[in-house]
């Protein structure tokens, strides 16, 4: 955001505003400008925008309270001023700025009518206000001194920072008067600013003050002074509470809304879809557990506790190819030892195998002993295995037998 529009506004002249852009050094940095609020909307776009409200338009006072928790401050202001105000509390918004110790707690407050009101008339010129603030209390302020700045007829007072109000020009030699005999902590000087080339308001000469006056004339508009003590006023922004300001999005916002709008459905669907995949393949991870377990169960029935499956399986594979060491078992070798030459009898078939201790004895049956005899024989003839019938029983139409199978040097 490049720097601040500074607006003067009363309004009792609704389309009619002065104003300027500022720097953060207080300096005004383009040319005083006056005209309608459509105007200063061209200028107000990208910038921060904080209007000098005129403060005929608002009530400010200072009240001493018992209290110093803020919120109980604000509920206690209005029943503090409700003797001073003609109208009724209920329709005026209240704000406090901090306290001081001699003047107690500032206080600007506004009817909401004309907040309200003010805020419709900006929004319908399309200007986003960021800051509203009582031009009375953005003249120079210092310790013991007043300022008196002098602006269409009125009078801008301020007394201390924070503590001011507004009278008409006339009236004021009046009030300094009786301001100054009250005040407990006496100025040691009156500042007056006026607009270059009118003449100060008579009668001033008649206050018996007996403090320095010191005349400033300025130029243009009072934006040249008030530029400098804004900042300082900040905290009497009226804008707070339920008029603590709602910017509206920028138009580069709105341009590109529908193309967000579409990129986050996008981003959900894409979100869903891949939530919905990943359900699907941990259902089926969990599917292929299953079947695994119970292959698992099928190829090794004697297991009991099953932890990891795939593991146990690699294990046991790893045994049957002979991957158990010097203790593990030589089964795969003898089955594919033997395997070509019991096969090629055709009087043989085999009922059991039952492997341990690295010797495997085999179960067959066979049509006559001459068969299971034969068989023995190639096998200790053709291959490198030691083998023995260790058991042959004759039944009706055929024989029952076992030959043993190691190999040599087990």
């Amino acid at each position: 955001m490049a720097g601040t529009l500074l607006l003067h506004y009363d309004p009792a002249k609704p389309d009619l505003a002065t104003w300027s852009h500022v720097n953060n050094q207080g300096e005004l940095t383009s040319r005083i400008t006056s005209g309608s609020l459509g105007d200063a909307a061209h200028v107000a776009k990208q910038h921060k925008v904080i209007v000098l409200l005129d403060s005929t338009n608002v009530h400010l006072n200072h009240v001493q309270l018992p209290t110093s928790n803020r919120q109980k401050m604000l509920r206690a202001i209005p029943y503090a001023l409700e003797e001073q105000l003609a109208e009724d509390i209920e329709d005026f918004h209240f704000v406090i700025g901090k306290t001081d110790p001699h003047y107690g707690t500032p206080v600007a407050g506004i009817r909401k009518e004309t907040i309200e009101g003010l805020l419709a008339t900006f929004d319908q010129a399309g200007i986003n206000i960021d800051a509203i603030i009582p031009d009375a209390i953005c003249s120079p302020a210092a310790p013991n001194q007043w300022s008196v700045l002098f602006h269409a007829g009125k009078a801008l007072v301020q007394f201390e920072a924070l503590i001011g109000t507004v009278i008409d020009a006339a009236n004021l030699p009046l009030l300094l008067q009786a301001s100054f005999n009250k005040a407990e902590n006496k100025p040691e000087k009156i500042v007056y600013l006026y607009l270059d080339g009118e003449e100060l308001e008579p009668g001033l000469e008649q206050v018996d003050t007996d403090v320095e006056i010191i005349k400033v004339a300025y130029n243009t508009h009072p934006l040249v002074v008030f530029c400098g003590e804004f900042t300082r006023a900040k905290s009497l922004n009226l804008l707070q509470g339920k008029y603590k300001p709602k910017h509206k999005s920028s138009g580069h916002w709105n341009r590109w809304r529908l193309a967000a709008s579409l990129a986050a459905v996008w981003l959900l669907l894409y979100i869903g879809i891949n939530l919905l995949e990943l359900n699907r393949l941990k259902a089926k991870n969990t599917e292929l557990g299953i079947q695994i377990v119970g292959i698992y169960k099928k190829s090794f029935p004697g297991s009991k506790r099953i932890v990891n499956p795939r593991v146990q399986m690699e294990q046991k594979l790893n045994e049957l190819r002979g991957g158990g060491g010097p203790q593990g078992s030589h089964f795969l070798a003898l089955l594919t030892d033997s395997a070509t030459v019991i096969s090629s009898q055709k009087n043989i078939k085999v009922q059991s195998i039952d492997f341990r201790n690295n010797r495997m004895d085999i179960g067959l049956t066979g049509t006559n002993l001459q068969s299971i005899e034969t068989l023995n024989k190639q096998l200790n003839t053709n291959t490198h295995l030691n083998t023995e019938i260790t058991s042959a029983t004759s039944e009706k139409d055929s024989v029952k037998g076992s030959i043993r199978l190691q190999r040599s040097g087990s």
